[in-house]
């Protein structure tokens, strides 16, 4: 898992060119492994947000995702999030029954993003981070 959180916190800091600012963010976890990615399309966000850490593991038999991210901000922001959770194939599961959820993290403040898999089959998640400014 330190592996993992190196690479992880390796490519938080790199930055992207050309990058699209409404596209918001993406971590991918893969519980089997125990690592996580980060695609950062949004360079609004990665500007606002640090992730401190992602950790996977398992509640009742389900695979649990907590990210802990960081704002960089001294004013509040206001985010919407998504965890998508997805079987070995790929395939995502129950795809329609996660909605996105609001986030307000005050200035420099952290926050949990917490996800359980809706059922055993799934293996791998997906944590999508976009900027609700651009939604109004």
């Amino acid at each position: 898992m330190k592996t993992a959180m190196a690479l992880f916190t390796a490519a938080s800091l790199a930055a992207f060119t050309g990058c699209v600012d409404t596209a918001g963010t993406t971590i991918r976890t893969n519980h089997a492994t125990g690592s996580a990615q980060i695609f950062e399309d949004s360079t609004r966000i990665r500007d606002w947000l640090d992730v401190l850490s992602v950790n996977c593991n398992t509640v009742n038999g389900l695979n649990r995702v907590v990210v802990t991210v960081k704002s960089r901000k001294h004013d509040r922001i206001r985010l919407a999030y998504r965890i998508s959770w997805f079987d070995e194939n790929g395939m995502e599961i129950d795809g329609d029954a996660k909605p996105q959820r609001e986030l307000i993290i005050g200035g420099l403040d952290t926050a949990s993003l917490t996800g359980v898999a809706p059922n055993a089959r799934a293996v791998t998640s997906k944590l999508r981070v976009i900027d609700l400014r651009e939604m109004d």
